[in-house]
């Protein structure tokens, strides 16, 4: 992509964010992901989701889970951005279910995006 479609694209990405994404995220919507963080979900949720899901043009840094210990530990870390680099691995990040591991990265998402308080 050139850079000024690159650009383009990530000002109306962060209009998006600022005004579809953002005025979405409620205690309630954080509530319900934690209740259910796979499987069905409302309207608004998966809206959220999809929004954090994209990879808005760069993978390099992405936030994803890494299962660890098959059906014992998942760990939050983040893409290389290349083929055949491993994954970053935060350690201090681990979590005893996936379900656990995906609220947890739900969080670190809305964080990222400036959506939620330390």
């Amino acid at each position: 992509m050139i850079d000024q479609a690159k650009k383009v694209y990530l000002e109306k990405d962060k209009l998006i964010l600022e005004n579809n994404i953002k005025p979405l995220i409620t205690k309630e919507l954080i509530e319900e992901h934690r209740k259910t963080p796979v499987g069905r979900h409302s309207h608004e949720l998966t809206l959220v989701l999809n929004y954090f899901r994209r990879n808005h043009e760069e993978i390099a840094g992405k936030d994803l889970i890494v299962c660890t210990e098959p059906h014992k530990k998942w760990c939050l870390g983040e893409h290389p951005g290349k083929r055949g680099v491993p994954y970053k691995v935060f350690e201090d990040e681990c979590f005893d279910s996936r379900e656990a591991a995906e609220h947890g990265l739900f969080l670190k998402r809305l964080k990222k995006h400036g959506l939620l308080d330390n």
